[in-house]
C-alpha cells in the first residue's frame, strides 16, 4: 500500500494501533473471566477477612463490670469494635483494657509508643469514653468500672 499524504500514514498508524488495543482488551476479557472462576478461594478468604475484620463473628451487651474476654474455639478471636452506649469508663487495675498488642492500640498499661514517636500517648485509666463514640483496635478483653458498651468479635 502506498503512502500518498502525512494524513494517509497517520490513518494507518491509528489502525493499526486500535487494532493491538482491541487484541489487549481481548486478551484481558479472557484472562479476567478465568481469574474469577479460579479465584474463588481467595476470594472467599478476602471475604471471611473483612467480615472477622468488620466485627461479624457477633457481639456482646456489656452492662455490667465483670472482666470480658474474647474467647471461642481457638481463642484466636478479638474484640475489633467497642461502641459505647454510655459514658464508659474501664477499670483502673490491669485487665481494664486489654489490646492484643500493647503499645498498638490503646490498652490500660501501654501508652501507644508504637503509633507514633515523640511521647505524647497515655494509658486509658480513668477516661471517660462518650456516648456514641466507637473504639477500633484489637482487644482480648477488658472491664468496666462504668458505663454500657457493644463489644463486636472479630
Amino acid at each position: 500500500m502506498g503512502y500518498n499524504t502525512t494524513s494517509d500514514r497517520l490513518l494507518d498508524s491509528l489502525r493499526t494501533k486500535q487494532d493491538e488495543g482491541n487484541a489487549s482488551l481481548a486478551t484481558i476479557a479472557t484472562d479476567t473471566a478465568a481469574s474469577k472462576s479460579s479465584s474463588n478461594t481467595t476470594q472467599t478468604e478476602v471475604t471471611q477477612h473483612n467480615s472477622r475484620a468488620f466485627g461479624q463473628g457477633g457481639c456482646i451487651l456489656v452492662t455490667g463490670t465483670a472482666a470480658v474476654t474474647a474467647t471461642a474455639g481457638s481463642g484466636s478471636l478479638k474484640f475489633v469494635a467497642i461502641q459505647f452506649l454510655e459514658d464508659t469508663v474501664f477499670d483502673s487495675g490491669s485487665g481494664g483494657l486489654v489490646a492484643t498488642t500493647e503499645n498498638l492500640y490503646l490498652d490500660d498499661d501501654a501508652t501507644g509508643a508504637g503509633v507514633a514517636s515523640g511521647g505524647g500517648g497515655a494509658n486509658t485509666d480513668g477516661i471517660t469514653f462518650p456516648k456514641g463514640m466507637t473504639l477500633f483496635g484489637r482487644y482480648d478483653g477488658f472491664k468496666l468500672a462504668s458505663g454500657k458498651v457493644v463489644a463486636y468479635v472479630g
